[in-house]
């Protein structure tokens, strides 16, 4: 009788939990203290999320797996908290529009930051429909580092067909388990425009030694950089595949590469000589285009002591070598602790992130540095990976939690050693900066389900150059978003 009535609520909740009006895209960076309350519920109930990428589409929230059931109470707590995440985000038609303002430009930024500019407003109009999915984002924006004054970042058309969303635009990538620096891929620099395809809901197989991986999701894009570099315009691709083997533990593997360009060789024997690594280990007919390729993994294992939800991560990056893996790499290590008190979720998180390297060969200048690719692994000036750049040293320790109903407050303590070898003339940092520390205060207002505003203050022991400017120590931001 109890295991009919307990079939019977979990019937009831799959019904409702399943429903799909319109085809979804995703849920960003910017909203990942959500998915932290969907982690905490997911591990104490003995499954898990994979929460290492983003953009993470809906459907990976949505739709439980066959080991979700353990705990009918906090599986009820998980489609609660995933049904408010998707009511929002599932509209046929969301119109947003906000600002932000920084009273120096400030370029400690992290996973869940709102700006990216020194004063910046936008617009945006989104749609959702059965399965097509677009949206049109314009933003003007003040920089000390481009002359362009706007740009459409964050506009897309994406297809959904099956289990995979098709599309072309661009938008903001996270790949990989940190909170505040991804070393292969971040939403550091602004995105680059290209193609792309991903999965929607992972997949798994009867196969033994597929099923043996649990579910597989995978992500892949073909962009292209700009023409104010110095080889203009080459092609990014990019590709993730993740892996959840056993409950709580997931494991990505990652690859990019940066190809082509103007003077370069960009037929698709060039390309495939890149893919399958001759062009980067000087082997086959490609030794004239070589290219500029990053490759590594990361892991993440949470499980639960008592009331708390432990996390241990860590990434590592390096160039190909010629053995098919990472060498000349770097890393970092992270550990995270989620907890409830007083009903509200709280989080304390620990990374150190290390891009230092000096090859006996090769001496520093290495990470993010390229002979041929001289501009290095950056966008419009900006790393794509870790906001660090190469050759430092990095450790940050903060705390996030709600603090009532409306407010969240994240506060940080943070230490860097920025390009230390005080070299390389391509470094966002600069050959000029001392060792520092430094304080982050962050508040987060939900004024109503369809205002949010932010306000931002980071204080630093030394003043810093970026990108040839002397910061303020003390830099003041708010942020502003009205969504209707």
């Amino acid at each position: 009788m109890l295991n009919k009535i307990l079939a019977k609520k979990i019937f009831i909740l799959l019904s409702i939990f399943s429903v799909q009006i319109f085809t979804d895209p995703w849920i960003s960076a910017k909203d990942e203290f959500l998915v932290k309350k969907l982690e905490y519920l997911s591990i104490k109930n003995g499954f898990s999320i994979d929460s290492t990428s983003y953009p993470m589409p809906l459907a990976l929230l949505r739709n439980p797996n066959e080991d979700m059931f353990n705990n009918i109470t906090l599986m009820a707590d998980y489609i609660a908290v995933a049904d408010k995440i998707v009511e929002k985000e599932s509209k046929k038609f969301i119109n947003e529009i906000g600002f932000s303002s920084n009273s120096e430009f400030n370029p400690f930024r992290f996973i869940d930051t709102k700006f990216k500019d020194k004063n910046s407003f936008f617009f945006s109009n989104s749609y959702l429909g059965e399965r097509f999915a677009s949206k049109i984002s314009m933003t003007v924006y003040e920089s000390p580092f481009e002359e362009k004054k706007y740009d459409f970042s964050d506009s897309y058309l994406a297809l959904v067909s099956g289990n995979f969303i098709l599309g072309i635009g661009n938008y903001d990538r996270w790949w990989g388990p940190s909170h505040h620096a991804s070393l292969i891929l971040s939403n550091y620099s602004k995105s680059s425009p290209g193609l792309f395809i991903r999965s929607l809901e992972g997949f798994t197989s009867n196969l033994p030694l597929i099923r043996s991986l649990g579910e597989l999701n995978f992500s892949f894009f073909a962009n292209q950089l700009e023409s104010n570099r110095g080889i203009k315009n080459p092609y990014l691709l990019g590709g993730r595949l993740s892996i959840n083997p056993i409950n709580g533990f997931t494991m990505g593997l990652t690859r990019s590469i940066m190809f082509g360009g103007e003077g370069k060789d960009n037929s698709f024997k060039a390309l495939w000589d890149s893919v399958r690594g001759d062009a980067s280990t000087y082997q086959g007919n490609a030794d004239s285009n070589i290219d500029n390729e990053l490759a590594g993994f990361d892991l993440k294992y949470s499980f639960n002591v008592k009331d708390i939800v432990w996390s241990f991560y860590g990434q590592y990056i390096g160039e190909d070598g010629t053995d098919y893996w990472p060498w000349r790499t770097f890393y970092s290590l992270g550990t995270e602790f989620i907890y409830i008190e007083k009903g509200k979720l709280r989080s304390l998180v620990v990374e150190y992130i290390d891009t230092y390297y000096n090859g006996v060969d090769t001496g520093t200048n290495i990470t993010y540095e390229h002979g041929s690719y001289s501009s290095g692994y950056r966008y419009k000036g900006s790393p794509i990976g870790a906001f660090i750049d190469g050759d430092s040293n990095y450790a940050h320790i903060s705390f996030n939690g709600e603090i009532n109903n409306f407010t969240n407050l994240e506060f940080s303590i943070l230490y860097g050693n920025l390009n230390k070898d005080k070299s390389g003339n391509k470094n966002s940092w600069g050959t000029n900066n001392e060792d520092f520390f430094g304080i982050v205060l962050n508040f987060e207002f939900k004024i109503d389900p369809k205002i949010e505003a932010g306000l931002n203050f980071i204080s630093l022991s030394e003043e810093l150059t970026y990108r040839g400017k002397i910061l303020e120590k003390n830099i003041v931001g708010l942020d502003f978003k009205y969504r209707f």
